[in-house]
């Protein structure tokens, strides 16, 4: 089909010929800034950027088992050849099979090889095991193809089951400090006696009346959308809550924030304890105010949740419906059926597991790591020309919900939201030295207080290539503060969008100009517009890449050190 616009490829640059362009030849720096590299002990120095003492947070924590140990392919306890007609019941057999194996002193039990060929897989299959790993030969990870073929939306891959964490409610504490700073890793609680050192916490900030007052997230503009298809009871409870027009043919879709719906949830370890003072190993991503509510600290469990369960050496791709066709904003059509396999991969419940040497194709989403899932790892991967419109809630490459984890050495292209969180993210995480190009839309926390996440050496180009850390509003259903403690670290995009929030900041160090056909002065204008309109601003752009009252740090050019988590990471290990 001519001007097919799946098929419409621009020339494709490696990560490496990318970042080629932003080395530290030109990069500074300076010892006024709030992180700086020391040149006499080579070792970061972080100042405080507010009086209260927040001060940019390590996010080297990132990945599996915090980034310190990496991780080994399994030994192959079990192998499979394609089977004519339907793969799934081999496969998760096969899975199950080996999760029944007794691990070893490591908790591994083994690795499913799949030997090259086409896996149909008319259903999801579920890795319900610690220890287990999916994978292909290295190089034959191009011919090892899981194919999605049942004509509805699912997920291919599910690492865990949903569960919710048992709260050991005898050791609820309340933090009594007046503020813990971001970035901090002490705590002053009422009474630490019940704890000890190695004990797994929750450290839960708030989300009361006051602070969503406070951030005017109780006075989200309204956003008015046609009705689609309600029934009776819909159109009759939207008439009692106000949100139905006059007319009958509108809705009201904005949604106030609510007292206790934007609470975050920080998962730590105690490694000391003076009196009442206890020390976390992972610095907090967001302050914890008492005026604000301040917190609570307690001891928590899961029973199903998994750990070293990893995926690699594989290409995944599902069948749909090429007759399904539409229109880009350029008038080139495009494949966009939506019956088909929707997710790739979602780490449902996890942590210490991985994805590596994965590419995928035609999914709306790829790689999810979910709200459950912790010290995740994904390199070396690919999400590649996704089939489904182009518009809101697809288009998904590398979507974060969990906590401590980390995106590497990936590529996207054909996306929306590439490198993304979802709402109330609790860091840290880390997208590092990733590319994305023909995105179509930004890359950023996407809604609801996602904190701490750090984008170092990511590049985004395409029609509507950016970074946003910002308020959202009324976008979607009030997305409203995006994000918080969210830092940009010698990014390369046509525009970075960078917004101070309410009792809180965000960060632009040595974000660079990235120059493509799309980025021109009036596209970047309009793009910025768009976010100025929904968040009641009116910053201008000056022809450098980051724009905003957020803190911005030698804007257009790179700064040092060149990787940020490296650095952090690099001082971790050698302590």
């Amino acid at each position: 089909m001519k001007n097919l616009f799946i098929n419409t490829i621009l020339i494709l640059f490696t990560t490496t010929s990318i970042f080629a362009q932003n080395d530290n030849h030109n990069a500074i720096s300076n010892t006024n800034n709030i992180i700086y590299l020391d040149e006499k002990t080579n070792s970061l120095v972080y100042k405080p950027y507010t009086d209260k003492g927040d001060i940019i947070p390590d996010f080297s924590f990132s990945g599996y088992k915090a980034g310190i140990t990496k991780f080994n392919l399994t030994k192959v306890v079990k192998t499979l050849s394609p089977l004519d007609g339907d793969n799934t019941k081999s496969i998760q057999n096969a899975l199950d099979s080996i999760g029944q194996l007794k691990a070893d002193k490591n908790g591994i039990r083994g690795a499913l090889l799949l030997m090259p060929g086409t896996y149909n897989l008319s259903e999801s299959i579920t890795i319900k095991y610690s220890g287990v790993v999916l994978m292909g030969e290295k190089d034959q990870a191009r011919n090892t193809i899981l194919v999605a073929t049942t004509p509805k939306q699912y997920t291919l891959v599910r690492i865990g089951e949903r569960e919710n964490f048992k709260i050991d409610h005898k050791t609820k504490r309340q933090v009594v400090a007046d503020y813990v700073p971001s970035g901090t890793r002490k705590i002053l609680v009422n009474d630490a006696s019940c704890f000890k050192v190695g004990d797994a916490i929750i450290v839960e900030r708030p989300s009361t009346t006051e602070w969503i007052t406070a951030i005017g997230m109780d006075k989200i503009e309204d956003s008015w959308s046609s009705i689609k298809v309600l029934n009776a009871n819909q159109l009759e409870e939207y008439r009692k809550s106000g949100k139905l027009s006059e007319d009958g043919k509108r809705v009201n879709t904005t949604k106030q924030w609510e007292p206790g719906s934007k609470n975050l949830i920080f998962e730590r370890k105690i490694t000391a304890i003076d009196k009442n003072i206890i020390t976390i190993d992972i610095p907090l991503t967001n302050a914890l105010q008492k005026e604000y509510g301040g917190g609570l600290v307690y001891k928590y469990s899961y029973t199903k949740r998994l750990t070293d369960v990893g995926i690699c050496n594989l290409s995944a791709t599902s069948l749909f419906n090429k007759s399904v066709i539409a229109k880009n904003r350029e008038g080139e059509t495009y494949f966009a059926d939506e019956q088909h396999g929707w997710t790739f991969l979602d780490f449902v419940n996890a942590e210490n597991s991985w994805a590596d040497n994965i590419e995928v194709t035609v999914f709306s989403f790829g790689f999810v790591c979910g709200l459950k899932s912790r010290f995740i790892t994904i390199q070396n991967c690919r999400f590649l020309d996704p089939v489904c419109l182009i518009e809101g809630g697809r288009r998904y490459a590398y979507s974060i919900n969990g906590q401590q984890c980390l995106v590497t050495n990936s590529y996207a292209r054909n996306g929306r939201h590439d490198f993304v969180m979802g709402a109330v993210v609790a860091g840290p995480n880390a997208f590092v030295n990733n590319t994305a190009e023909l995105c179509h839309a930004k890359s950023e926390p996407h809604q609801r207080w996602a904190t701490g996440t750090l984008f170092d050496n990511c590049s985004v180009s395409g029609p509507d290539a950016g970074f946003s850390l910002s308020n959202r509003g009324s976008f979607g259903s009030g997305h409203g503060w995006a994000g918080a403690q969210m830092v940009l670290w010698n990014c390369m995009t046509p525009l970075a969008v960078v917004m101070k929030p309410p009792t809180a900041q965000n960060f632009s160090f040595g974000t660079v100009a990235l120059t493509d056909k799309w980025s021109t002065k009036i596209n970047i204008e309009q793009s910025l517009d768009k976010l100025n309109k929904i968040s009641n601003n009116n910053f201008k752009y000056i022809g450098l890449p980051a724009v905003g009252d957020g803190f911005i740090f030698n804007n257009g050019e790179s700064v040092v050190p060149k990787s940020l988590y490296q650095q952090q990471l690099n001082e971790r290990s050698k302590k």
